[in-house]
């Protein structure tokens, strides 16, 4: 009788390579999962360009209504500072 018979080493060899096998899927899985993670973090931390270009585009829009604001404050002070000067 055998110690080891060729049916034992070849059940042991596969059973090693499946453990291997299963080992590295599980990594890789974790390493997807991770990645996954780090990928929603960026998302919420990071604007995208097209969000960044239309908040650039509302602010120099408010910025020219104040400055239109601005302007016609300076033109009823001018036009009040001309009518104080002719009295």
């Amino acid at each position: 009788m055998e110690l080891l018979s060729m049916d034992t080493l070849q059940s042991l060899l596969f059973s090693l390579v499946g453990a291997a096998l299963t080992w590295s899927v599980k990594r890789l899985y974790g390493a997807i999962d991770e990645l996954r993670r780090d990928n929603a973090r960026i998302r919420e931390l990071y604007q995208l360009k097209s969000d960044a270009v239309r908040d650039q585009a509302q602010i120099m829009a408010m910025l020219s209504d104040i400055k239109r604001s601005v302007e016609r404050a300076n033109e009823r002070m001018d036009r009040l500072i001309e009518n104080q000067g002719e009295r």
